[in-house]
């Protein structure tokens, strides 16, 4: 998921800083996925993938892609992908956002450079820019991962870890283990599982960041 919402979040970015007109509309609306409340917007896509009223079921019906009702929310590999969709577009505008910030520093005296010196589009792209905001992914990225894996309020709204606990994160095992339970003990030590291997994705992050600054 974070790799996907890295890929849209440079496309959004390189789209948003080539357009000229109503650029402050299209950056409002692109954004407007990251805005607005979390739990607002899950109950949105909730409706979405019921197995009753979908709207993606009636889309797949009308083009003969699918017959009758999906359970979109009940068949484990579905579910995940659900959530994985919301997790995207919920995620993916912040990418496209601070890429964009990271693009409008661009030294133009590079991009002129680079262009008189016969580089195409692709070429300045890869060359110019993504040297550029090599610093800026690193950070961005590692900020995305620990909200992914901190993230309760998409999976619990959507699927509350199931079905068959195909779509738990640790914050919603935990939740479920310590609260609906009442096994506190295990809960808390579910909820500190994540945090050496955190501690060691932060620190390689922070060495690799490093490393390109120097």
């Amino acid at each position: 998921a974070v790799l996907a919402k890295l890929l849209i979040g440079v496309a959004m970015a390189i789209l948003l800083f080539e357009l000229k007109r109503f650029r402050r509309l299209w950056r409002g609306l692109f954004l407007l996925p990251w805005v607005v409340p979390s739990s607002l917007s899950v109950l949105g896509w909730v409706w979405m993938f019921d197995a009753q009223f979908s709207i993606l079921t009636w889309l797949l019906n009308r083009l003969g892609l699918a017959e009758g009702s999906i359970r979109w929310l009940g068949e484990p590999t579905l579910a995940m992908g659900a959530v994985q969709t919301v997790n995207i577009w919920r995620g993916a505008p912040f990418f496209g956002i601070m890429i964009l910030a990271g693009m409008a520093t661009l030294p133009k005296d590079l991009i002129e450079a680079a262009t008189t010196d016969g580089a195409n589009a692709v070429q300045r792209f890869r060359h110019v820019t993504i040297p550029h905001l090599r610093p800026l992914l690193y950070v961005v990225t590692l900020f995305s991962f620990v909200q992914t894996m901190a993230d309760f309020q998409i999976v619990w709204l959507l699927t509350q870890g199931g079905p068959q606990n195909s779509t738990h994160l640790i914050s919603t095992l935990s939740f479920r283990t310590a609260i609906r339970t009442g096994d506190i003990g295990q809960g808390a030590a579910i909820s500190l599982f994540l945090f050496p291997f955190l501690l060691a994705v932060i620190a390689l992050q922070l060495r690799s960041l490093r490393n390109a600054d120097r």
